[in-house]
């Protein structure tokens, strides 16, 4: 079974709410739901749309709409130039819209009135709202209960399932940060990163703050990570554009950080609430000179929690700036999922990496003294140095912007500029030979058997794998790891029949396929007609019809 309902008025209508209620039932009967929603930056008109595409299968997303409530004429008109609206119920001006449309919807589904107010209630039953407006949702429903009688029945399976955890892609990273010892956490609202505040605020062992521009948000997570706690930032393009210089700050001192970057449609302001995939190449080399971050962007949610927690203990290991990368479509998309039950998937690595006074010996500092001061930068195989925290006896050291010797006093003696810089780009290479490996892949391929390869990141994934479901020419290699690349990716390429490699992206330039075909050496001889592409560009995610050319 797939059915996709969708609820469309003005913001302040509480479209939100009716949409929230039908999700939360249908989660609750262990279907694959996802949640999406597209509104305009307008803050108190405008036209806000809100799907749930239920499936008793497998996940999908669908330009078409089976069922469409409509609280005004600009949901219809706005809404047709990108979904096929299958079945419209337009609902003329009046009180609590959003109850008429729930009830309406219930009622379709053959459940009465008595059933219905229990629906309601038990998504209402944590939420402290004003006993004036229970009562109008009450006679609401009700009334519009009588009404819709004669409406026409949609006959769904309504079974009572083990339940789902409802959650979206902004709670996913969160709750994974948490649960690998997130300690501080600053951050200055953005869309669509600002619900990372509510999330992560809700965990009192966080310290947060939020600073006056986004250069303070990233300077304190340095702050905060150079004296021993834990630390993340999150924004979004315009915000990043601010923070960037810390990265290269951060990779010369070796006090690493965790930045998220939730992206949107740009450039600049653009359209600010709508999703992309147009910041890649920018994350790849977010910074001057020669430096490199680690970027990372999640395949799905479970994925996300895993990975959030590798970032975190990879970040503290490798004393090396990360970015994980996501999208509007991921960060405010809702999912049904059964999350929680994997919390045994956090790293084991972690208690060793954390710092506490239980485990300082892991950081050898006092084995690393020479002229009676700490060799904070000493040049080791790896490239990963000793490191302390302030407070540890003949451990102080200067965390400093210039070239330094082992020993962090300034230099600019060409033979240790040369080592200095091999040391931190080696560290690069480490983090490659340790964690690569037959338990982690920078990728994950789906349907090994075909010829034919979607390459992708994150959302795209969803409508990718029903595809591949329906014809089986074709495989899937989603790409979750992208700097430092996984080698094991061109030996799988290369190791096969390819007859084509299609690169799905949301952005108009094909920023994947331009990173991935030069790191692969994809763009030249036998493999340049090989490759095609699928890019998309006009504010919306990928549906499934966008598929329909292949």
């Amino acid at each position: 079974m797939k059915y996709t309902i969708a609820f469309s008025g003005p913001a302040w209508s509480g479209v939100n709410t009716a949409w929230l209620i039908v999700w939360d039932y249908f989660s609750k009967l262990w279907y694959d739901v996802i949640w999406d929603k597209e509104y305009q930056s307008i803050i108190k008109w405008g036209n806000n749309i809100f799907m749930n595409y239920i499936s008793s299968d497998w996940k999908f997303l669908s330009s078409n709409i089976d069922l469409f409530f409509a609280y005004d004429k600009l949901g219809i008109t706005r809404n047709e130039k990108v979904y096929n609206l299958k079945n419209i119920v337009e609902i003329e001006k009046t009180d609590m819209v959003n109850m008429v449309s729930v009830a309406m919807f219930f009622t379709m589904i053959w459940k009465n009135i008595e059933e219905i107010n229990q629906i309601v209630k038990d998504y209402f039953w944590n939420k402290k709202i004003p006993q004036v407006i229970q009562e109008r949702n009450q006679k609401a429903l009700e009334k519009w209960v009588e009404l819709a009688k004669d409406l026409e029945k949609i006959n769904l399976d309504i079974e009572n399932l083990w339940k789902k955890e409802f959650i979206d892609g902004n709670y996913t990273v969160a709750e994974g940060a948490v649960d690998a010892s997130l300690s501080f956490y600053s951050a200055y609202p953005m869309t669509p990163a600002s619900t990372l505040i509510k999330y992560i605020t809700k965990h009192k062992n966080v310290e947060f703050f939020q600073w006056e521009d986004e250069i303070a948000v990233a300077m304190s997570m340095l702050g905060a990570k150079f004296a021993g706690k834990r630390s993340m930032c999150w924004t979004s393009g315009g915000g990043f554009a601010l923070m960037s210089e810390t990265i290269s700050m951060a990779n010369q001192m070796e006090i690493w950080w965790v930045y998220i970057m939730s992206q949107r449609w740009g450039p600049s302001t653009w359209t600010p609430t709508f999703t992309e995939q147009g910041d890649l190449l920018y994350a790849l080399n977010a910074s001057f000179w020669d430096t490199k971050p680690i970027v990372v962007y999640p395949s799905n949610i479970q994925n996300a929690y895993d990975l959030t927690q590798k970032v975190l203990n990879w970040s503290d290991y490798y004393q090396h700036p990360i970015i994980i990368l996501l999208d509007k479509q991921f960060s405010e998309s809702y999912f049904s999922t059964d999350l929680k039950r994997n919390l045994e998937s956090k790293d084991k690595k972690l208690d060793n990496i954390k710092f506490n006074p239980e485990n300082k010996e892991v950081f050898e500092w006092i084995q690393n003294i020479e002229n009676d001061k700490f060799l904070r930068y000493k040049l080791t195989e790896d490239g990963i140095s000793p490191y302390t925290y302030p407070w540890l006896e003949n451990g102080d050291f200067i965390a400093t912007s210039y070239e330094h010797t082992e020993s962090w006093s300034v230099t600019e003696d060409p033979e240790e500029k040369v080592e200095m810089t091999e040391k931190r780009h080696k560290k690069l290479e480490t983090f490659k030979k340790n964690e690569f490996n037959e338990n982690f892949r920078g990728f994950t391929v789906i349907n090994e058997n075909a010829k034919k390869f979607f390459v992708t990141m994150w959302i795209n994934r969803v409508v990718l794998e029903e595809y591949v479901k329906q014809n089986s020419d074709y495989w899937i290699i989603v790409i979750e790891v992208l700097q430092p690349l996984d080698d094991e990716l061109q030996n799988f390429i290369e190791g096969r029949e390819v007859e084509k490699l299609i690169f799905v992206e949301l952005n108009y330039s094909g920023q994947l396929e331009t990173y991935i075909t030069w790191k692969l050496w994809l763009n030249c001889g036998k493999w340049k007609w090989k490759i095609s592409r699928i890019r998309k560009y006009n504010n919306y995610p990928l549906f499934l019809e966008d598929l329909s050319k292949l």
